[in-house]
């Protein structure tokens, strides 16, 4: 509300701007206030008249100059900006701030006519290719390289040729994206959230953004609103290759990320079974051990262990990893083998196939 650092706009959107011409200065809240505040306008940091949220300079004199600055009820102060009013006869006129995307006018303003035919803009000393029409030339949209020094070049009324300058810099509308991954590392079964950190510019933070994210390139979260790809339970599969992308709504300024390796930790090795004694004679007490080596981030989770001979279970899912059996028979031999599982089963891991014969005491 009232306490974010509001941001002063230019009606018409020119700077530098003539002596005698008029000039709307606004005071621009995000998000708008739905109830009348007083505003405090600001000149070079001394107050000035107006308590609106509007500031009108009539008739502007070269007095008027300075950097202005305006405060929202109980706001903090604006950021400053610039306006020039000048007494010359030309002057090369450009928005007040240029963002990424926008697109970029500029106006060789004369105080006599803009009916002048032979206008010329350049940048950088080149002459720029855009038409003209009459004394605006449309660059078009714009990125952070269109940033530079313009100059137009044409005849006063005197037949002299002038050549106003401008220094425009284009201001990122928010900055490249980074990957953050939470937490980090992830072991699986474990929630993973990855974020798409963009910073926008204080201009641009009431621009709406998008955000994809894509795996090893191929995309697993469409545009949309949310900065966040979140995985319930994330398993080794969702490991690879992360990248986002940040657009505006229009797609007119898209961002992508570098690529971020995330690596899923197996929250517990593919388990061993064993037997012992090996080889196990009849009526000998038999051990079957599942043997598990978790991960340091698995060392404290809760696991399950049942076991299986020839593929159906003989001991359910308790936090035993061995099953006994006292007197081994005949009908014990058969292919066994263990599954390990999270309490929740989140993350279920099978063993390898154990053959075990028990064999005759004489064999």
């Amino acid at each position: 509300g009232a306490a974010d650092r509001p941001v002063v706009f230019f009606s018409p959107n020119w700077t530098p701007i003539f002596t005698g011409e008029s000039i709307n200065l606004t005071c621009n809240v995000d998000p708008p206030v739905q109830w009348n505040l007083l505003y405090t306008w600001y000149r070079d940091g001394n107050w000035i008249r107006g308590d609106q949220r509007s500031l009108v300079i009539r008739y502007a004199l070269v007095v008027d100059s300075g950097n202005y600055q305006c405060q929202a009820g109980g706001s903090e102060r604006s950021d400053p900006v610039r306006l020039d009013v000048t007494g010359i006869d030309m002057i090369l006129q450009a928005p007040l701030f240029v963002h990424e995307g926008d697109f970029l006018s500029l106006r060789c303003h004369s105080r006599y006519s803009n009916r002048d035919p032979g206008i010329r803009f350049y940048k950088d000393d080149e002459l720029i290719q855009s038409p003209v029409n009459g004394s605006v030339v449309n660059i078009g949209r714009v990125n952070v390289t269109a940033s530079g020094t313009y100059t137009c070049e044409r005849n006063n009324s005197n037949s002299i040729t002038l050549k106003p300058k401008v220094n425009i810099t284009v201001t990122e509308l928010f900055s490249r994206p980074q990957i953050k991954l939470n937490p980090s590392p992830v072991v699986q079964g474990e929630n993973m959230t990855v974020t798409c950190d963009t910073k926008p510019s204080p201009r641009g933070a009431s621009t709406e953004l998008q955000f994809g994210f894509y795996r090893n390139g191929i995309n697993v979260q469409g545009f949309y609103s949310s900065n966040q790809y979140r995985v319930p339970s994330a398993q080794l599969e969702d490991s690879g290759n992360y990248t986002c992308e940040v657009q505006t709504v229009t797609g007119s300024v898209r961002k992508r990320s570098n690529i971020e390796h995330i690596q899923i930790q197996k929250l517990f090795t593919v388990p061993q079974i064993n037997v012992s004694p090996d080889p196990v004679i009849l009526e000998d007490h038999m051990t079957i051990t599942c043997d598990i080596k978790p991960s340091p981030r698995g060392a404290t989770t809760e696991l399950q262990i049942a076991f299986y001979r020839n593929g159906t279970n003989v001991q359910g899912f308790n936090s035993s990893n061995q099953y006994r059996v006292p007197s081994a028979q005949l009908e014990d031999s058969g292919n066994y083998t263990c599954m390990v599982q999270t309490s929740h089963g989140t993350v279920r891991k099978r063993s390898n196939i154990l053959q075990i014969q028990i064999k005759g005491e004489f064999e």
